[in-house]
């Protein structure tokens, strides 16, 4: 699989650089696409960087929630498991409408891709775009630049082009670099979706509830949410008794919005599956002075 990558003739194909916008609807990630010509001594610069980057890479192991790679590895799935295949159709046509032509349209881009094609096979070389890319980037500095032994204003907006790549997108595949970039990109959530469908079925979980229905409308299809209920899974506190007989104990200490019926199990309803999750992943905690209690994003134990 890895040698399909590897044996894409960069010298060959025709390339082109572009740059994407994101926004989200309903839970769901709405591309918008600019492309670019770039001149020859910057095309050969950047089919080095890939071509350098590629060799590093001696396997690939299957994308999971839990997978990690190394600098020597990809991850792989399918583009029908993501939302590379909006990523590949807004890119598809680089008709005239669609070409840059402002500053403006290359500004905030969430990330940009070095295009290739060699008849009917595309590579997407897609890269997160760094700061450079910002218009906040010039706020409270001045450019400048060192000509003829003395330093100037350089106004010219400039953005960087980095040496390596987070993912690669070659017909009906990912290969995976950097998993967080990739995750944050393309907003891909299908394995939290089956990792959550995975919890609620889990016995130990299911029993803990007097009715887990509200907790699965309460996540539903949100990115967010998924991602925590996979959390949940991953740390396994609602497996631990002495856990869950704390929680009960302590509950209303930590101001959670919690009631437990004779069996110790949680009353669920709509308005305290927010605190639910916040329980599992033992997110609430108090300070020192104990009148201080804080929603935290994650937490790290201290041996």
């Amino acid at each position: 699989m890895l040698e399909t990558l590897k044996d894409f003739n960069l010298q060959e194909a025709e390339l082109s650089v572009w740059v994407f916008k994101k926004r989200t609807s309903e839970g769901n990630p709405i591309f918008t696409g600019k492309w670019i010509t770039v001149d020859q001594m910057l095309k050969q610069e950047l089919i080095g960087f890939i071509d350098d980057e590629r060799e590093n890479y001696t396997e690939v192991v299957n994308y999971s929630l839990l997978a990690q790679n190394n600098e020597n590895s990809l991850m792989h799935i399918g583009t029908g498991e993501t939302s590379a295949v909006s990523v590949a159709v807004v890119s598809a046509n680089q008709t005239p409408e669609k070409k840059v032509t402002d500053i403006k349209e290359l500004s905030n881009c969430e990330f940009y891709s070095v295009k290739l094609v060699i008849g009917d096979v595309v590579l997407h070389c897609v890269k997160k775009t760094d700061s450079s890319w910002s218009t906040k980037k010039s706020k409270g500095f001045k450019n400048i630049i060192y000509k003829n032994n003395k330093l100037s204003i350089d106004d010219t907006p400039k953005f960087n082009i980095s040496r390596d790549f987070d993912f690669f997108v070659l017909e009906d595949n990912v290969f995976i670099k950097n998993k967080k970039i990739f995750e944050s990109v393309l907003s891909y959530k299908k394995s939290h979706i089956s990792n959550f469908s995975e919890l609620v079925g889990e016995a130990e979980f299911s029993q803990a509830f007097t009715d887990a229905e509200p907790l699965k409308k309460y996540v539903g299809n949100n990115a967010m949410q998924l991602r925590r209920a996979s959390a949940i899974k991953q740390k396994g506190y609602y497996k631990n008794p002495d856990f869950m007989r704390s929680l009960q104990g302590n509950a209303n200490r930590l101001r959670l919005n919690l009631q437990f019926d004779k069996n110790g199990k949680i009353i669920v309803n709509d308005e305290c599956c927010a605190d639910i999750f916040q329980a599992l992943l033992d997110h609430r905690l108090q300070s020192h002075f104990a009148a201080h209690i804080y929603d935290v994003p994650n937490a790290s134990m201290v041996s």
